[in-house]
């Protein structure tokens, strides 16, 4: 028998994208150009090669795009193609993202429309991305910096907003993203075995979206958001955490 593809919710793959998605936006050198750069956008998921079935639906709900192999044990679900971006731009203009991902969004969105009119192609048109890229996911390279030293580069400021959370398909995407199922087990003197088994659930964020966690109790009606940090990394983030029996059910 022939199996029919799987139909997955538009939501579901918003939230997914919220967790794993990568919208990007890379400038190199290139002495074919006139410029001597060259420009291109790249929106894609990397997950564990046990996952393709997923990328496989998206891809297959995209209907453009490929999937390749991403180092020993990973796969990539990528678009590149200016006009196969578009379906991107379509759904999340539509299905829109709710953590601060979608800043990176809206700054992609900018590049893609000045590269899908031809902006790219003059000099003012690589600086204004050359902002944008700045203002994106980790900021421009040393090397870019370097090379674009005689630009004035400002921070593009985006309208922060804090997304109300309404769907379960949301949810159920963000959840396979950065979602965590646990079981601990520990020695214990006030039970007749002498162990306590302890469930909890949680989803950990940047620092940025806690806001977007503390949502999450709103919507669940249960759990808690506690900050966590890394000395060994210097960075800080926020964990949304269930833990009591009654709000595991």
């Amino acid at each position: 028998d022939i199996l029919e593809p799987k139909i997955i919710n538009p939501w579901f793959i918003t939230g997914f994208t919220d967790a794993e998605g990568c919208f990007g936006l890379y400038i190199y050198p290139n002495t074919a150009s006139k410029l001597g750069w060259y420009v291109f956008l790249d929106f894609k998921i990397t997950l564990h090669k046990k996952d393709r079935d997923i990328l496989d639906q998206i891809k297959n709900y995209f209907c453009v795009g490929a999937i390749s192999k991403h180092g020993e044990h990973s796969i990539n679900y990528g678009i590149r193609s200016i006009k196969d971006i578009q379906y991107i731009i379509n759904h999340f203009d539509k299905f829109y993202l709710k953590t601060k991902k979608l800043n990176d969004y809206r700054l992609f969105k900018i590049a893609f429309n000045i590269i899908k009119n031809k902006e790219h192609l003059t000099k003012e048109g690589i600086n204004k991305l050359i902002e944008i890229k700045n203002s994106m996911n980790k900021g421009l390279s040393p090397e870019l910096k370097l090379a674009f030293s005689h630009v004035n580069i400002d921070s593009i400021k985006i309208v922060e907003e804090v997304n109300k959370i309404y769907d379960s398909n949301w949810v159920a995407g963000f959840a396979s993203g950065d979602g965590s199922f646990q079981i601990d087990i520990k020695k214990s003197k006030t039970t007749k075995i002498g162990y306590q088994v302890l469930l909890r659930f949680s989803i950990g964020q940047h620092i940025r979206d806690e806001q977007l966690l503390k949502n999450l109790i709103d919507y669940l009606d249960c759990g808690f958001v506690q900050k966590k940090s890394y000395k060994k990394y210097n960075k800080e983030h926020s964990e949304f955490r269930v833990e009591k029996f009654e709000d595991i059910y």
